[in-house]
């Protein structure tokens, strides 16, 4: 049975390697699309996005910051 489970996890690893290197762009495979997301994630990103707030982080290029200063967002 043990036998068994270990060519099972190694034929599960060898088909996502086999993906992850065949994919021709990185759309055709969800897990590297999720690591980008998470790296593209606002919290390491260097300004805000739209709808974002901007007291404490600058706004993306192209926005502006508006709203009162409590709570002002980029534009």
């Amino acid at each position: 049975m043990m036998k068994l489970t270990c060519v099972l996890i190694i034929a599960v690893l060898f088909l996502t390697a086999c993906q992850l290197t065949t994919a021709e762009t990185r759309d055709e495979y969800r897990a590297v699309r999720s690591s980008d997301e998470v790296r593209n994630s606002r919290s390491t990103r260097d300004c805000s996005g739209s709808g974002y707030g901007c007291k404490n982080t600058p706004c993306c290029d192209g926005l502006t910051c508006r709203g009162p200063h409590q709570g002002p967002i980029c534009l």
